[in-house]
């Protein structure tokens, strides 16, 4: 039986004014959490510099059905995702010497 592809669950994204080259050594590994989750983080190109994304996915081979059903129950987790990627961004930015703003 193949493996089945991975599916977004959340994604936070902000923009750093700085390119996405000096972005990217910043970044964190991808993380994976157990059997159910993997966080991945990616500097994209962007007009105004990079755009900083971190995604999660679903990654269960079994069960799979039951991981967006438990995330409703981590009541808070998006703001949470949300609140971590903007403290992320601001030093990130203040270690670069760059703007930045969190993405909607």
């Amino acid at each position: 039986m193949a493996d089945k592809p991975p599916k977004l669950l959340f994604e936070v994204s902000g923009i750093l004014t700085a390119p996405p080259e000096r972005v990217a050594p910043l970044l964190p590994a991808p993380m994976q959490g157990g059997w159910w989750y993997r966080g991945e983080h990616h500097a994209l190109p962007h007009p105004e510099g990079t755009r900083y994304v971190h995604r999660v996915y679903n990654v269960a081979q079994w069960w799979r059905w039951g991981v967006p059903l438990a995330n409703k129950l981590f009541i808070g987790y998006r703001a949470g995702m949300r609140e971590g990627m903007r403290r992320g961004l601001e030093r990130h930015a203040a270690e670069l010497g760059c703007l930045v703003r969190l993405e909607d």
